[in-house]
């Protein structure tokens, strides 16, 4: 019987040593004993680093879902590319990246209408703002949002 282990930000706060010491014994772990992970972090090199599957969450609902290259290569979901673009850099002539996503930051209790993405979408159009939207697969890449529904439609 598989054994699942739910890991929820299981090395912030630590320092990087420790963080690389707690996710090798993590993945000594997974192969010696036939582990699955659910990992749940802010730490996107930890998510690349440990995960298969990766999904992507805003205001609680999944909008976008992928194999870790995939997503980490190729996201297509908005919200995805500005947190993929977001990392910083250990060179500081880079400076701070601007993301673009404002200030507004809508309440998960009383969600937005339409995509709950769309007060900080820099591609909302008017049906982000009344229509929810469908899931889009391609394969085993899932994601919500209008952007290509209008294009191709």
């Amino acid at each position: 019987m598989p054994v699942r282990i739910i890991c929820e930000e299981p090395t912030s706060v630590l320092d990087v040593s420790v963080q690389l010491q707690i996710l090798n014994l993590l993945q000594d772990l997974r192969q010696e004993l036939g582990l699955t992970y659910l990992m749940i972090s802010h730490d996107l090199a930890v998510v690349e680093h440990m995960a298969d599957r990766v999904a992507v969450m805003y205001l609680c609902q999944i909008v976008e879902e992928a194999d870790a290259a995939t997503l980490f290569h190729a996201p297509t979901h908005p919200y995805t590319k500005a947190l993929l673009s977001s990392v910083l850099t250990p060179d500081p002539r880079l400076g701070v990246p601007d993301i673009q996503l404002g200030t507004v930051f809508p309440n998960p209790i009383d969600p937005p209408t339409g995509c709950s993405f769309h007060p900080r979408c820099v591609a909302c159009m008017d049906v982000c703002r009344v229509e929810a939207p469908e899931p889009k697969v391609n394969g085993a890449h899932m994601a919500e949002y209008h952007l290509h529904t209008v294009a191709a439609g």
